[in-house]
């Protein structure tokens, strides 16, 4: 590159168009340098790697224990299998060498692991187990000293990495989702901050539907799956769990992703009766970012 600029300084003295020539070889010469920079591994912003912690609180009986076993069990295969987070980055809470989980585990293990989240990371929180509201907060069923949705709240604020999705699937969960809220981050409940107290079938329909194939899941026909449409699957599963058994719902999963601590239960609506009513243009409409953060399922890989 010098060299040419050198020769076109030097030719310039007997020709102007010489020069000009040389110029615009040096442009374009250093117009496909930069392309070929900007396609290199080395000037790619780095991905960053997955993270996925199944929380699973205390299950009540032998039933309970063996049914959230199984859920958490498939919860862990579909990571490790299909969203292909490496297996010794999904934490299984508790683990085996501490079978009780606490209060102080739960806060130990986000704090711990917040020092190892870097910028570009991705992290998968998936709750399970019971929950009850007591008129002023909602508690997560552990040993001991039950966590609060304020604590879950706190002890997740240090998290700052690039991808966060929050599935809070006990019930009451509802209302773990304001003080889960942040700008950025994709927070999931089986159920709507109201009286819905009922054990919840959405953690067991989200375990049906992650072994559906990517044809079903993909709402908008794009050959892709977003956590978007994960979560409406997993909604449509659970509701027809409760039309199955003649039931009528007690839970309404909501999704929050705009950081305004309020969940929405549809984000594929039907279009409306009324063609001539008008979206609000100032509402604050949950469900873009969770339509932009794709799943980059193995089976979709080319």
């Amino acid at each position: 590159m010098a060299l040419l600029f050198w020769l076109g300084q030097c030719w310039d003295r007997r020709t102007g168009i010489v020069r000009r020539v040389f110029v615009l070889a040096c442009i374009g010469l250093h117009a496909v340098a930069a392309a070929v920079s900007a396609q290199s591994p080395e000037s790619a912003v780095a991905e960053g790697r997955r993270w996925a912690v199944i929380l699973v609180g205390l299950p009540g009986d032998e039933a309970h224990a063996e049914l959230f076993r199984e859920t958490a069990d498939t919860w862990q295969t579909w990571l490790t299998e299909s969203l292909d987070v490496s297996a010794e980055r999904v934490l299984r809470w508790p683990a085996k060498e501490a079978p009780e989980l606490t209060a102080d585990g739960i806060r130990s293990g986000f704090a711990e692991l917040s020092k190892k989240l870097k910028a570009e990371d991705s992290l998968w929180v998936l709750t399970l187990g019971h929950g009850n509201y007591d008129g002023k907060q909602a508690w997560l069923h552990v040993s001991g000293k039950d966590p609060s949705a304020e604590d879950f709240g706190r002890w997740l604020s240090e998290v700052k990495c690039r991808e966060q999705v929050i599935w809070v699937t006990q019930q009451n969960s509802g209302w773990f989702v304001k003080p889960l809220s942040r700008p950025g981050r994709i927070v999931i409940a089986a159920t709507a901050a109201d009286d819905e107290s009922n054990e919840t079938e959405f953690p067991h329909a989200l375990a049906t539907v992650m072994q559906s194939p990517v044809a079903k899941l993909d709402v908008d026909q794009d050959d892709k799956v977003s956590v978007a449409e994960l979560f409406a699957a997993a909604s449509r599963e659970a509701l027809r769990r409760f039309q199955q058994d003649k039931r009528l719902p007690t839970e309404h999963p909501q999704l929050d992703d705009n950081g305004d601590g309020v969940g929405t239960e549809e984000l594929f609506p039907k279009p409306a009766d009324d063609k001539a009513a008008k979206p609000n243009p100032n509402a604050k409409i949950d469900g873009a970012l969770a339509k932009k953060t794709i799943l980059r399922l193995k089976s979709n890989k080319e």
